[in-house]
């Protein structure tokens, strides 16, 4: 195996190696997200039932 074989296969695998930790980030993106989306989610419930409950003490009083 030559130098030039060498160095191309050291870079093929570097190539490779770069695009699964790319691959694998993406996913890791995609989690976070979903937790962030569920979160907001979450709090928008919570406000609404705060609203809801300010409304309903209201027309009693």
């Amino acid at each position: 195996m030559t130098d030039r074989e060498k160095k191309r296969k050291a870079a093929m695998i570097a190539v490779a190696y770069y695009l699964e930790q790319e691959a694998l980030q993406q996913k890791e993106v995609k989690v976070s997200k979903m937790w962030a989306t569920a979160g907001k989610e979450v709090i928008m419930g919570n406000r609404a039932l705060v609203q809801r409950r300010g409304r309903i003490l209201r027309s009693r009083a």
